[in-house]
């Protein structure tokens, strides 16, 4: 068979052509850091003792309890300066025009009567968490470095949790998590009544309740100073608070109590306040 060298000396043109055209593209691509939600993130084996959910609960083991402090590495690649981002004024309130932007921070200088011109929800968007979400979350579960760090990680440890509902051979067709304030001991033994009855009355239904705590507070009673504010917690909790102030060993006496007896608690090693529901929030849904 006869080869035509005018056929190769093509393909050789068309080959050499698309080199330098990959060359030039290369060469020309914007050095930025913002991507979208479809690019993938730096390609390198995953950090199997850093990613959420854990792959065992051995790798959250500290202790006698639990380390569920949210791992998350950051991608090489990414910066670690956070530069404000900005958005247009024109697609955030309506009649302006012009290419004048503003960031999430300057939106608490603009003055009141812009508001009323807010375009919704596009306003909402410039909140600091405008950040590919999803390709995040994808990658802390794959245990993947991620290109935004979270402004909020709690340090959160677990110093004892419940062995008949959170055993990892027990199932249920319905878990509840209670939030309980440490001195509530007398609203726990109502809620375990009324439990215990509702169980009753459907026996074939499989349900776990667990009581989510903190530590409780050694002093100060119904003060608190919140970033230099004095704020006095008023009602029964603040009564409560007076009440067993100074008394923190009683009270951890009594929460052992209950869980030697009942096997319930969920015990976080934060302090157990009014102000500090965001951890036992953060914890519970962890």
């Amino acid at each position: 068979m006869k080869h035509d060298p005018k056929a190769y000396y093509k393909v050789y043109l068309l080959l050499l052509g698309l080199f330098f055209l990959n060359v030039i593209v290369l060469l020309t691509k914007p050095n930025h850091t913002s991507i979208d939600e479809t690019q993938t993130v730096e390609e390198i084996p995953p950090n199997m003792a850093c990613k959420w959910p854990p792959s065992t609960r051995e790798d959250t083991h500290y202790g006698r309890g639990h380390n569920i402090t949210l791992c998350v590495r950051q991608d090489s690649s990414a910066s670690e300066i956070n530069t404000p981002k900005k958005y247009p004024l024109s697609n955030l309130f309506r009649g302006l025009k012009g290419r004048n932007a503003i960031s999430f921070e300057d939106l608490g200088m603009m003055p009141r009567r812009f508001w009323k011109l807010a375009i919704y929800p596009q306003v909402y968007r410039t909140y600091p968490q405008d950040v590919p979400l999803k390709r995040i979350v994808k990658s802390v579960k794959a245990g993947l470095p991620v290109t935004d760090m979270p402004e909020y990680n709690f340090p959160i440890r677990i110093l004892k949790t419940s062995t008949k509902v959170c055993a990892r051979d027990t199932r249920h067709d319905l878990v509840i998590v209670v939030k309980s304030g440490n001195l509530g001991w007398d609203a726990r033994t109502a809620f375990r009544a009324f439990m215990q009855r509702e169980k009753a009355c459907s026996p074939q239904l499989k349900v776990g309740v667990v009581f989510s705590l903190g530590m409780p507070r050694k002093h100060g009673g119904r003060i608190f100073n919140r970033d230099g504010h004095i704020m006095s917690l008023d009602g029964t909790a603040g009564d409560r608070l007076e009440e067993y102030d100074g008394k923190a060993n009683a009270v951890m006496e009594q929460i052992n109590q209950e869980i030697e007896q009942f096997d319930d608690i969920l015990l976080g090693d934060y302090e157990d306040t009014y102000f500090n529901l965001t951890w036992k929030t953060v914890t519970n849904l962890r």
